[in-house]
């Protein structure tokens, strides 16, 4: 029998705004063989590299081990916003479920390459008085304890959706209109889902820098298949 030639891809949050370019992105690449999808609710993407496994308690992947062997990068992308859970809910679904995940995947894969979708402001020491940034800090505190040799965590600020799915809330609804026109002007101001999801995939998937954390102002580059200067 012989061995796939491409690498073999995890993914969660598969469903969301720049999970689900992310997908799409690894699906398209001739260097990805397979692409394992954990979910709660099967996607509309049908693709013969794809498999997806429904599954339905993310504080317990225990039963999933034997799929995660072989898994050579993944790439963390579940998340809820502020706001829709109690702080109870958004500490248990942005830091429970990726320990959950990553207590398992290191044991079964444990050369993985892992890619975090942070969040610009994450605060790892867990002294800031905003809950967003404590919660996202101690993810990326929680990465830095798994054994994974390579891991990336993506730290945008603003993500400007440009696909079907777009984020829920007031803010999103009153900025989006102006939201476009302001980044052509001034790129500084935050990067697109589609831009987002193209640099985790060039990086993942090259996996050349050693572990490190990508700021707002490189991820337009990397975006390119470009490193950032310095």
């Amino acid at each position: 029998m012989t061995a796939p030639s491409g690498k073999s891809a995890l993914i969660t949050g598969a469903t969301g705004m720049v999970g689900n370019w992310v997908l799409e992105g690894l699906l398209a690449r001739p260097d990805v063989e397979r692409v394992l999808s954990i979910t709660r609710r099967a996607g509309d993407i049908r693709n013969g590299k794809l498999r997806e496994v429904v599954h339905v308690d993310f504080l317990d992947f225990s039963g999933l081990e034997g799929d995660l062997v072989g898994i050579d990068v993944c790439f963390y992308c579940l998340g809820v916003y502020t706001g829709r859970v109690s702080k109870e809910a958004f500490f248990e679904i942005t830091c429970d479920v990726q320990k959950a995940l990553t207590d398992v995947l290191s044991r079964a894969s444990p050369g993985a390459t892992f890619v975090l979708f942070g969040a610009s402001g994450a605060d790892p020491t867990e002294k800031s008085p905003i809950l967003f940034a404590r919660a996202k800090g101690r993810a990326e505190r929680l990465l830095s304890e798994t054994p994974f040799p390579r891991q990336y965590v993506f730290r945008p600020g603003y993500i400007h959706p440009t696909g079907r799915r777009r984020p829920e809330g007031l803010s999103y609804r009153l900025f989006f209109p102006i939201a476009g026109p302001l980044m052509t002007m001034f790129p500084f101001l935050g990067v697109t889902d589609a831009a987002l999801a193209r640099a985790m995939v060039h990086v993942g998937l090259a996996a050349t820098e050693p572990s490190r954390v990508f700021l707002r102002g490189e991820i337009p580059t990397l975006a390119q298949g470009r490193e950032p200067a310095g």
